[in-house]
């Protein structure tokens, strides 16, 4: 429940753990009343147990607890059923509703998908920059990988097959927003989004497909033995993260490593993510 993208940049969203960082259950209640942020940034359960990201579990035959037990990808197809929805419903006639909202649905990897066409070239974030491993510039793009937008004003069946980069999701922020320059020079070359919304007048949510989600399997409580020593991957997990509020100056509850059970370790980390992310208790 808590923001894995929060803890790779907290030195420099630290600030706005307190104020900007809410349970998927706020969207879902925002989205209902009209009352969806100018723009939201949704993330999946990255981290811990049920997790519903899309993402392969992590799993290891080593003794002990894992991070990261075996888990279905159908969790994250659940969620971003439960998303559309919430969107396509959206009737509010004040604030947002299902005519004003985007839903953009992104990846930042391609699944494993085997991709036939060699990547094409692109310009450096950074002119200049010095080369990489290997020699790398940064002058190419990588394996495609999927984007789906979900609007009112998009055509049914409608395929896009003009060249969109990551970073056009940036500059279609920048565009709509007036946020500035460019933060790079790979998203000054990235084109928008824009041009995929052609309608001339809107779609009823009558007329948007109806996605239902296949059951999530459970899973067995067999496969997560909180009472177990950790594993080694669960132990450079956990110190990771209690290294992290020691950085942050949130203390956590003492615990040894080397000795807890999964139980334990569990409470030391979840009494300092509770400290860093308020509204995400739970």
């Amino acid at each position: 429940r808590y923001s894995l993208t929060g803890l790779i940049h907290a030195p420099r969203l630290r600030p706005r753990f307190a104020t900007n960082f809410f349970s998927t259950d706020q969207f879902f209640e925002d989205a209902e009343h009209g009352e969806l942020p100018r723009y939201s940034f949704i993330e999946p359960q990255i981290i811990g147990w049920d997790h519903n990201d899309m993402h392969p579990p992590f799993w290891s035959a080593a003794p002990g607890l894992v991070w990261d037990p075996p888990s279905s990808v159908l969790g994250g197809e659940e969620l971003l059923a439960r998303i559309y929805d919430a969107v396509r419903s959206a009737s509010s006639l004040h604030g947002s509703n299902h005519l004003n909202t985007t839903l953009l649905v992104t990846f930042d990897e391609h699944g494993g998908t085997y991709d036939h066409v060699p990547p094409g070239t692109a310009p450096a974030p950074t002119a200049g920059a010095p080369a990489g491993q290997f020699g790398f510039r940064f002058d190419r793009l990588g394996v495609r990988i999927p984007t789906i937008a979900v609007s009112a004003w998009v055509p049914p069946r409608t395929v896009v097959n003009e060249e969109h980069w990551a970073t056009s999701v940036i500059a279609t922020l920048r565009e709509k927003w007036r946020l500035g320059p460019p933060l790079t020079a790979r998203d000054a070359a990235a084109r928008t989004f824009t041009d995929v919304f052609t309608l001339d007048s809107p779609r009823t949510p009558e007329d948007w497909p109806e996605p239902v989600a296949r059951p999530v399997p459970p899973l067995h409580e067999s496969l997560v033995p909180l009472d177990a020593p950790l594993g080694s991957h669960a132990r450079a997990v956990f110190a990771g993260a209690l290294a992290l509020g020691t950085e942050l100056e949130v203390p956590a509850p003492p615990v040894d490593l080397s000795t807890a059970t999964g139980a334990q370790a569990l409470d030391a980390v979840h009494g300092l993510l509770d400290d860093l992310f308020p509204r995400l208790k739970g």
